[in-house]
């Protein structure tokens, strides 16, 4: 169960990678639920959608590596790590596209049920992209 588990989740992140939203319908569930939910965006896999269409407007060229992935049970855990360059800015933190390259780091926990993504637990390294696009000074 756990390989199984973490090729559903291979084929997930991959698909955010190349940006195959269409191809992520079938691999989450109906009622699927996230902690890490971009506030002000709709539940689930909508929302989450529209966080990542977000984020390819302002890093066109955003490319994802998977670092780690690994499950245990019905949880499986990655780290990733994104490159790309603010082309679009992001309006949320008040950047407009400046041409920086940023790197950030990422974790997340997914929950399978019945071969799905039931449940998404994230962490994204906010600060350092702050820092990175200018938006608050390196320490």
């Amino acid at each position: 169960m756990s390989k199984d588990n973490e090729d559903l989740v291979r084929r997930v992140e991959e698909a955010w990678d190349a940006n195959d939203l269409d191809a992520l319908d079938e691999l989450f569930a109906p009622d699927f639920f996230s902690h890490a939910a971009v506030p002000g965006m709709p539940p689930g896999l909508a929302g989450a959608k529209m966080a990542h269409q977000a984020s390819m407007s302002a890093f066109p060229d955003r490319k994802m590596t998977i670092d780690d992935l690994f499950a245990a049970g019905d949880r499986v855990a990655v780290r990733t790590t994104i490159r790309g360059t603010n082309q679009g800015g992001l309006a949320w933190i008040g950047v407009p596209a400046n041409g920086r390259p940023v790197k950030v780091e990422s974790i997340s926990i997914y929950r399978v049920a019945d071969g799905k993504i039931a449940e998404h637990w994230g962490q994204n390294d906010v600060m350092g992209l702050m820092q990175q696009l200018g938006a608050m000074p390196s320490a």
